[in-house]
C-alpha cells in the first residue's frame, strides 16, 4: 500500500480508502468510518472505541457486546432528541451499579437464548445418523465452520434445524455460504438464523433454507458482515 506524507485530498483520500480496502478485505464504509472516528473523535469518545475492541479480544460473547452498544446507542439517541427539544432533560448516564446490572441482564439474556439452542441439539452421532455420513465427517464440517456447533460440557452440540435429511450431504443448502458471510459466533449465528427477517418478509432465514431458497439468505448474511 502506498505510503501517505500529510493531509490527503478529498479525491486522494477516496483513492486511499479504496486501495485499502482491496489489499485489507475490509468494506470501504468501515474503513471511511474508521478514518471520520481518528479525525472528529476526542480521546475520550476513541476510548469508548478502543474498550469495545479490547471486549471483542477478550472472547465477550457478540450478545454481551451488542446489549452494551444499544446502551450507548439509546444514550446518543436521548443526546440527539434533547438537542432537538432545548427544554428536553438529558438522563445522567448510567453509574457504576446500573451498568453492572445492565451487563449482567445481558449475560443472563445471552445465556437463556443459549440454552435455548441448546435444547434443541443433537450429538454429532445423531448427526451422522440423520445425514447418512461418519461422524469424522460431522466434525470435520464443525471444524471448517461448515456447521454450527455449540459446546456443551465435553461434547459438541449440533442445532437440529441445519440438518435436512432431503438435502445434497443432509445439510441445508446454503449454510455453510451465509456462516462464512456472517463471522459470527456459533451461538449468535444460529440466533441469526431463526430470527425473523423484514428483509425476508417477516420470516427467519431457516425457512428460506428449508424450502431450498439460499440465494436471498446469503445474500442477507453478505450484508451483515458489512454492517459497522
Amino acid at each position: 500500500m502506498r505510503s501517505v506524507a500529510g493531509p490527503l485530498t478529498t479525491g486522494a483520500m477516496a483513492d486511499f480508502i479504496r486501495e485499502a480496502s482491496v489489499r485489507l478485505g475490509i468494506s470501504r464504509n468501515r474503513l471511511e468510518t474508521a478514518v471520520r472516528a481518528s479525525q472528529d473523535l476526542s480521546e475520550e469518545e476513541l476510548e469508548v472505541i478502543a474498550v469495545l475492541l479490547d471486549l471483542v479480544r477478550a472472547g465477550t460473547p457478540l450478545p454481551e457486546r451488542l446489549a452494551l452498544s444499544r446502551g450507548i446507542l439509546s444514550a446518543i439517541e436521548t443526546v440527539r432528541d434533547a438537542a432537538r427539544d432545548p427544554l428536553a432533560d438529558v438522563d445522567d448516564p448510567m453509574d457504576a451499579e446500573e451498568a453492572a446490572r445492565e451487563l449482567s441482564l445481558a449475560e443472563k439474556e445471552a445465556q437463556d437464548s443459549r440454552e435455548e439452542i441448546l435444547r434443541d441439539s443433537i450429538s454429532s452421532a445423531e448427526a451422522a445418523r440423520l445425514t447418512g455420513r461418519s461422524r469424522q465427517v460431522i466434525e470435520r464440517l464443525r471444524r471448517e465452520s461448515r456447521l454450527l456447533a455449540l459446546r456443551s460440557g465435553r461434547q459438541w452440540k449440533y442445532p437440529k434445524w441445519q440438518f435436512d435429511p432431503d438435502a445434497q450431504g443432509g445439510v441445508l443448502p446454503g449454510l455453510a455460504e451465509a456462516i462464512d458471510h456472517l463471522g459470527l459466533s456459533p451461538s449468535a449465528a444460529a440466533l441469526w438464523f431463526l430470527e425473523p427477517s423484514a428483509r425476508l418478509g417477516g420470516e427467519a432465514p431457516v425457512e428460506h433454507l428449508r424450502r431450498h431458497r439460499p440465494e436471498p439468505v446469503i445474500q442477507l448474511a453478505w450484508e451483515q458482515s458489512l454492517m459497522p
